[in-house]
Formats: structure tokens, sequence, C-alpha cells
């Protein structure tokens, strides 16, 4: 059900995001216009001793309809060591906003993560609450948000080799399957639960010149199984109108995840940017 509702969720974004890029005018998308995107793509490989290659892609897409504001995003990375997979995830978001008053906004989201090296099988989001925007000008564009959700996740156990690729996964807690079995003739499974969550981020953009700008961001979703913390942040230096490259750093962090995965994980990227912008409507 989330692969086929994540199909359909893209292929609206990208058509909406072709007929804004069809409809603006070649130098910026226009105050008039509903609609903003942000695509994203690197890659990095190396030779010697060593050889590594990495990929990551990013798509965010805005519209807005009357005081209902839709936001869409899709994400994922991939990281590979002496041919083995070393690095694999992704990432899927949905968000309607409606305005309430200029500052003030009331939003409902689903998100879906799959990590393969996490620890978490996948971990499912649907949440609502209040936004406010704290500062909206030409330069500087400033939100938070919070609400309550529930999140649905399934942990598993990996098994990894000496260059960090994972070589098994589980759902039965291999500490387990080492000892004699227990008198009910085997191990216990790993469920997936779902959990009432705290759901929280801030975003900001703030351009420092025309050519110029940082995209930073945090978002927190904590909760008794688990406290997942998502923070980013990208200096982008304009070449065109549309295009820019941006050089940016990520961190992931689960506070629970099952025993022998790491808690924390980051990203280091240098990308190419293809931008539809508009200053009144910016892809969170």
């Amino acid at each position: 059900m989330w692969k086929q509702a994540s199909i359909g969720l893209m292929g609206l974004a990208l058509c909406g995001a072709a007929y804004a890029d069809d409809a603006a005018p070649a130098s910026d998308a226009g105050t008039d216009s509903t609609w903003a995107s942000r695509a994203q793509a690197g890659y990095a490989k190396t030779g010697g001793n060593t050889d590594t290659s990495s990929g990551n892609g990013l798509f965010h897409v805005a519209h807005v309809m009357g005081e209902w504001k839709f936001l869409f995003g899709a994400e994922g990375l991939y990281g590979s060591t002496q041919g083995e997979t070393t690095a694999q995830a992704w990432d899927l978001h949905f968000q309607d906003n409606y305005n309430i008053t200029d500052k003030l906004y009331w939003y409902s989201g689903l998100r879906y993560d799959d990590n393969k090296f996490s620890g978490f099988a996948y971990q499912a989001l649907i949440s609502t609450g209040f936004g406010y925007q704290f500062i909206k000008n030409d330069a500087t564009q400033l939100s938070g948000q919070i609400g309550v959700g529930a999140r649905r996740l399934r942990p598993e156990f990996l098994t990894e080799d000496a260059l960090g690729a994972i070589t098994s996964t589980s759902f039965v807690d291999p500490a387990c399957t080492a000892l004699p079995l227990p008198p009910s003739g085997g191990c216990p499974v790993v469920q997936a639960s779902t959990n009432a969550v705290l759901d929280t981020a801030v975003n900001l953009t703030h351009s420092f010149n025309s050519f110029t700008k940082v995209i930073a961001n945090v978002a927190v979703e904590s909760g008794s199984d688990n406290t997942m913390t998502n923070a980013g942040i990208a200096v982008q230096v304009k070449m065109s109108d549309r295009l820019a490259l941006a050089a940016g750093y990520a961190l992931v962090r689960n506070s629970k995840p099952p025993m022998g995965v790491g808690s924390s994980s980051s990203l280091t990227t240098l990308s190419l940017v293809y931008e539809l912008k508009n200053k009144n409507l910016a892809p969170e």
C-alpha cells in the first residue's frame, strides 16, 4: 500500500512540477505562480586500494490552493565499498498546511522511512499539529511546528561483514539463537509496534546575497519505543537562474536501535541542484 501510494504521489508531483516549469518565465517562477520545486543529485567515486562510490538524490515540490499548501518530498542515497552495498536509504513524506492566520497554520502529514542500515525495517508516521512562520521575507524564512502522531516501526537485527555490508537480517535476536532453545522451543520474533509520538520540526532558509544561501532543518519524532532525529544543513551557490551547487551535511540518530546497530549515521554531499524558484513559496 505504501509503495503504491508513493508511486502515485511521485507521479502527481512530477506532473505538477513539469507544468509549472513550462508555464513560468525563464527568469523566475514569479510571484503569481502557485508552484515551487527543488531537485538535487550527487555522485562520487574513488579508486585505488579501496573502491567506493556513493549517490544521493532529492526532490521537493510545493503547491498552493487558496489557504491550503501541499508539500511532497522524496529523498534517497546509496553507497558501496569494494562492490558491496554499505549505505542504502530512501524517504517519502507528504504534508498539507491550512493557513489559520498569515503566520499560524494547521498541518497533517505522512512519512515513510526505509533505511537498510538503521536497525529498523521501516518507520511510518501519521501526524497532525500546528506550525508558525516566525520570519518570512525575501532573505529569510524560518518556521517551526509541533504536533502529535502515531508511528509504526519494525525492528530488525543485522549481521555485517568487515566492510560494513549487511550479510543477513533477522527478526529474531541473535543472542537468543546462540543459546540453548528456551522451553517454548524457539526464539521470539520481534514484532512491529505502534506508539504515540511527539512530532516537531524547524526549517530555515536564509539568503546571504543573490548567489549564496543556507538551508537547514531539524525534525524529531519522539516516542517510548524510539526517538528519531533528522538534522541537515546545506550551503547552495547559484550558477544560473535554475542551477546551483550545494554542499551539505545530514545526521540521522535513533535513540533505541536494536542491539549491535549504531545509533547514528551521517552523510556529506556535493550536489547539483535544479530549482524552480518562488520567493513566496519555498518547498520546505
